[in-house]
This record gives C-alpha cells, structure tokens and sequence, in this order.
C-alpha cells in the first residue's frame, strides 16, 4: 500500500488520490463520489458561513443605525438583509448540507483507508466490489436523507401558509 505525503487541502494531492492497493489505485467511481461530497462539503461551508456572516454583520448594525438616528428605510432595509439571509440559510439547508456531505465524504474516507489495509470487509478476492458498493451505499443514503429534508421542509413551509393568520386592523 502507498500513501501520499502531502495532506494539505487539495483534492488533487490528498491521499484518497494518490493511495494505491496492490499498484492500483482506488477505483475511478470511488474517488469521483469522494470529490463530489469533499466539493459539497466546501461549497456548503461556504455557503453557510457568508449567510451567517451577513446575518451576523446585519443584526449587530441594526443598533448602530438606530443610534446613529440614520433614516428608519435604512434600518429596515438591515432588517431585511437579516431575514433574507436566515431565511436562504434554513430554507436551503446550508448548515444541514455541510455536515452531510462532510460526514459521508469522511464515510468514504474510512472506507477507503479500511480497503487500502485489507481490513474487514476488505480483505477478501471482491474487496474491489465489496467497496464499490459500500460507497455506492453511503451515497445513496446521503441522498435519501437530503430527500427526507426536502419533503420535511417543504411540508412546514406548507403548513405555515395554510395556519390561520390573525387579522390586521
């Protein structure tokens, strides 16, 4: 078994890439699922952290304005800005989509490492297969559990249109 040096952020140098079993390398669909979750994983962190950022930023210059007598259209405008970007957060799942994708790409990692050392389920003549499938596994589940989310959010969306709204006089 072979493993790479470097174990710095990129995907091209990591050891996932780079490992080898027996001379070859880890098979193509393995790394190509891999790279999806690790990009998701990033470009949700992202994501989520420019929204929080924003929201952060927002509330905290709320005060500010309010003290600084700017005009209320300016401070409701920071408000606004505050709303838009929670709502974006939670509505897509930013926080949620970062630690699936984050936990299945380590999955595949823990697979992988098992593999390379012909550990158990690995260490038979279809370990090849046997990894394949298990990764295959985890990232449908991932996708089923992004699935669950959806429909659970999108049943509370619709269910805070249907409640009743008091009227306004």
């Amino acid at each position: 078994m072979k493993w790479a040096e470097n174990t710095s952020g990129d995907l091209a140098e990591h050891w996932m890439v780079t490992a080898e079993r027996d001379g070859r390398a880890l098979p193509v669909t393995v790394i190509a699922r891999w790279r999806w979750y690790k990009r998701g994983a990033r470009r949700d962190r992202l994501r989520y952290g420019v929204m929080e950022v924003v929201a952060l930023v927002g509330s905290a210059a709320i005060p500010v304005a309010a003290a600084a007598h700017l005009d209320s259209v300016v401070i409701a405008a920071l408000g606004a800005l505050v709303l838009i970007a929670t709502g974006i957060r939670t509505t897509f799942g930013m926080h949620e989509n970062w630690v699936e994708h984050s936990q299945i790409g380590y999955a595949i990692e823990r697979e992988a490492a098992l593999f390379l050392h012909s550990s158990p389920p690995y260490d038979g003549p279809d370990a090849v297969r046997e990894l394949v499938a298990r990764v295959e596994n985890l990232a449908d589940e991932g996708g089923r559990q992004w699935v669950r989310r959806r429909i659970t959010a999108e049943r509370g969306r619709r269910t805070q249109e249907s409640a009743p709204h008091p009227a306004v006089e």
